[in-house]
């Protein structure tokens, strides 16, 4: 068909409430012709909402409403209205739409992947609908998931910018940074004033190690919005700061103005700005504020922490069946222990051995053993199907290196199962100074979920405790299979615990594992900037500065 018989098409199939199909030939018009005014016209049209059979029609100045709720950031407020217009026009997918983003913005992310659906489900060729999909889904720590929605989304669109950012989220989500950069750059060619897309493409520079451009994105980010909380502490991480920096003045403007998107991001990249600059009672203080504001959000993860290590311990407090060890297939080596103990620059020493692929914080494990797991129960476990569902995901990695190593720190606590279901992967423990970890835990903003603990320094106290008395159990039952590695002493001696290192994961000596700093791979860790350093003994000493705000952490840690 020719464009005018190609319009003239969806205008029809509009008339007769066939809007899907109209929407799709309008956007197989835009493909071609991105400027075309009638094609344009039409989308918007279709936009405004309307009633699928089921319900009464949604008004516009209703919806525009709602929607001026939302962008003001009265979430909670617009949750409220939004539901209850979603109740009365049941077949209207931009009530739901709404709701979601107030879930999304609110922290719900389940609730917020619910309402997407319901939406999708009224609409189901509407790319902003499978784009929000598809970044909660991300969020959730589903992004093959939401790559299935973002490729329908980009049929749809192709210059999406969002949808383009959203890709590569979820494309830096699986570690795939160098794909993810093509993204951004289409992202960027169709909005070159996107903030959040160059933030995201400074933080796959980083995780690269292109630590420059990183910084240049970062910055290029805070032109454009100053208010971005996660580009500041972006750049507070890899960036040395001077007294008298501009962008402490910025971050204290944007505090006292209350104008900041996410107050804790810029309380942390205000306190570490202030470390640099050695004002560390100041400093000290912006932790303590942005762990409050963190803290504030959610119940105390403690009750709920005891009983889960209670019933790991209840579980193997018997004789367990160990399988056979197999030598077969990828050979996994987990290197575990506390946040911030050295797990990531032991990780990158090995990484750098041909024969290794450091796969970074996998969450195949935690996957693997969840089907046991009610609530803080365990139930009954087979260590076959844990076996098999581990090593299937570690295939799935596509990698050609014998050896994977899995650095997700908290994977002590499934020790046990590691020893009986995978015989054959070896398991370094990583352990450092309990009060440099525990201080270095609370400055360390953590996106992701799991370690509400970090939060509150009485509360990393009790579970530093419970993973001291852990491993003492771990010891005693699976003793000849738990290697150590003491994080000072591999910086110290580097080149003797390298060697001791390498032969306890059964390799060769290999030189470029003293040259770690220089290995090119991703790392997506707290610790990405430190590991493209040479190897240093100090850090451990950085906390006295804090002494005199630590004296209850240091007694609680006994």
């Amino acid at each position: 068909m020719s464009v005018d018989q190609t319009l003239r098409k969806a205008q029809s199939l509009a008339r007769k409430g066939a809007t899907d199909d109209a929407e799709q030939l309008l956007r197989s018009v835009l493909a071609r012709f991105p400027d075309n005014r009638r094609a344009l016209d039409g989308l918007k049209a279709l936009s405004q909402p309307k009633a699928r059979p089921g319900g009464p029609a949604l008004t516009r100045e209703t919806a525009n409403a709602l929607l001026a709720l939302y962008q003001k950031g009265h979430l909670q407020e617009a949750l409220a209205q939004a539901t209850a217009l979603a109740a009365r026009h049941p077949g209207v997918a931009f009530p739901h739409t709404i709701a979601g983003a107030c879930h999304a913005g609110l922290g719900a992310q389940d609730k917020a992947i619910a309402c997407y659906r319901k939406a999708l489900d009224l609409s189901p060729n509407s790319p902003d609908i499978l784009n929000n999909l598809a970044a909660a889904l991300t969020a959730t720590g589903h992004p093959g998931d939401a790559i299935a929605h973002l490729d329908k989304a980009l049929t749809l669109d192709p210059a999406h910018p969002d949808a383009l950012n959203n890709y590569a989220n979820a494309l830096n989500a699986l570690d795939r940074q160098e794909e993810a950069l093509a993204y951004l750059d289409r992202a960027l060619a169709a909005r070159p004033e996107f903030a959040e897309a160059l933030n995201n493409r400074g933080n796959a520079y980083s995780h690269l190690g292109r630590l420059d451009a990183a910084a240049a994105d970062f910055e290029a980010a805070l032109r454009i919005n100053p208010r971005q909380a996660d580009a500041h502490r972006n750049l507070s991480i890899i960036k040395t700061y001077a007294p008298g920096d501009p962008q402490i003045g910025v971050m204290e403007t944007l505090l006292a103005s209350d104008a900041a998107t996410d107050r804790a991001q810029v309380h942390f990249a205000l306190a570490k700005a202030l470390d640099d600059t050695g004002e560390t009672d100041r400093a000290f203080a912006h932790f303590d504020a942005g762990n409050r504001l963190r803290r504030d959000a959610f119940p105390d993860p403690m009750p709920d922490q005891k009983k889960l290590f209670a019933a790991i311990k209840g579980h193997f407090d018997m004789d367990r069946p160990v399988l056979p060890a197999e030598t077969t297939g990828k050979r996994p080596v987990f290197i575990l222990g506390m946040p911030r103990s050295g797990t990531s620059l032991t990780e990158q020493v090995l990484a750098s051995h041909p024969q290794v692929h450091g796969g970074g914080e996998l969450q195949f494990l935690r996957q693997a053993v969840r089907p046991t797991l009610s609530g803080t129960r365990l139930d009954t476990a087979e260590p076959a199907e844990i076996r098999e569902r581990y090593l299937g995901a570690l295939d799935g990695l596509g990698v050609a290196e014998p050896v994977i190593t899995d650095k997700m720190p908290l994977n002590f606590r499934w020790i046990g199962f590691i020893a009986t279901a995978l015989p054959e992967a070896t398991i370094i423990h990583v352990a450092r100074d309990p009060v440099v970890t525990a201080w270095s835990i609370y400055r360390t903003f953590f996106p992701s979920r799991g370690l509400q603990f970090s939060f509150d320094l009485d509360a990393i106290a009790e579970y530093y405790r419970l993973y001291r008395d852990l491993m003492a159990f771990w010891r005693d039952r699976f003793g000849d299979r738990i290697h150590h590695i003491d994080y000072e002493t591999l910086t110290e001696n580097q080149e003797a615990e390298t060697r001791r290192l390498l032969d306890l994961c059964g390799l060769d000596w290999d030189p470029r594992c003293l040259a770690f700093h220089e290995t090119r791979r991703t790392v997506s860790t707290a610790s990405a900037a430190q590991v493209r350093r040479r190897m240093y003994s100090g850090s451990s000493a950085a906390w006295r500065k804090y002494e005199k705000h630590l004296k209850p952490l240091v007694e609680a840690l006994g």
